[in-house]
């Protein structure tokens, strides 16, 4: 039954793909190297358009009233691995960090806003005294969405 069922598989594989001719494959490879050709291969640009993307800047959006409360910058994961305390790691896949453990860390998100916000910029005391709990949630849902929606491209890699 398993035969059947991977022949079976295989013939619907070919139909959807079916094989190409050999001039097919020699004309999609001349197209992939005349195409490599219009990218640059100089590592000053290059570094500089890693820089680039590296810069990109999120709008955090007020949900209700559709105005931009503020520009996030995405970290790198260096940065990120040094936002992020080992101890949070063993709750990673908990739905919540013990009362103990959160009153430890109590202005890390302030600390990451300072950091993270790039306009407008001010200080972690700054963010403290001016971030209700909805805005604190807005800029941990923001974080977490960045990396969920990076998360999936790297598993479909």
């Amino acid at each position: 039954m398993r035969n059947m069922s991977e022949s079976k598989k295989a013939r619907n594989f070919l139909f959807k793909h079916p094989p190409k001719t050999p001039e097919e494959i020699a004309k999609e490879l001349k197209q992939m190297e005349e195409a490599k050709g219009k990218y640059t291969k100089d590592v000053a640009i290059l570094e500089q358009n890693i820089k680039k993307f590296n810069s990109v800047l999120d709008p955090l959006i007020d949900p209700i009233s559709g105005d931009v409360l503020c520009w996030v910058r995405r970290p790198t994961q260096a940065e990120w691995d040094k936002m992020i305390p080992e101890e949070f790691l063993q709750y990673k896949f908990e739905e919540e960090v013990p009362p103990e453990v959160s009153r430890k860390y109590a202005n890390l998100q302030f600390e990451m806003m300072a950091k993270l916000i790039e306009n407008p910029k001010h200080d972690a005391e700054w963010w403290k005294a001016n971030s209700n709990l909805i805005l604190q949630q807005l800029f941990q849902a923001h974080l977490t969405d960045v990396y969920r929606k990076l998360g999936l491209l790297v598993e479909n890699f």
